[in-house]
C-alpha cells in the first residue's frame, strides 16, 4: 500500500535489516570475489613500485637501498594523495620504512 506502514498500524524496523546466514556456496563466491579484488590491488602496487624502482635505477645507474626507499616513499605517496597531503605523508613514511625493512631483511 502506499500509505505509510505507521498509520497501518504496522510495527516499524529500526536499524539495518538482519543479514541471512550465507550458504557454503554464497560464501565461497564472496571470498573468491574478494580474494580477487585483493590480488588485484596487491599486483598494481607491486607493479607500480616495481616500476618506478627500474626507472630511478636505471637513471642513477645503481642499485642500493637509496632506491628501494625512495621509490616506496614515491608510490606510497601518490597512493596516499587521493586521500589527502597528509595521507599521501604517511603513505610516503609507510612506504618507505616497509622498504627499508624488506631491504634489511633479504641482504
Amino acid at each position: 500500500s502506499m500509505l505509510d506502514p505507521a498509520l497501518m498500524g504496522e510495527p516499524m524496523q529500526m536499524g539495518p535489516t538482519p543479514a541471512k546466514q550465507l550458504t557454503l556456496k554464497e560464501t565461497a563466491k564472496e571470498v573468491g570475489k574478494r580474494s580477487m579484488s585483493y590480488g588485484k590491488n596487491f599486483g598494481t602496487i607491486g607493479a607500480a613500485f616495481a616500476g618506478t624502482e627500474c626507472l630511478l635505477e636505471t637513471r642513477r645507474g645503481r642499485h642500493d637501498p637509496y632506491s628501494s626507499v625512495t621509490c616506496g616513499c614515491a608510490v606510497g605517496g601518490v597512493l596516499g594523495l587521493r586521500a589527502g597531503v597528509k595521507a599521501g605523508a604517511a603513505g610516503c613514511a609507510g612506504f618507505a620504512a616497509f622498504s627499508a625493512a624488506i631491504d634489511y631483511i633479504m641482504r
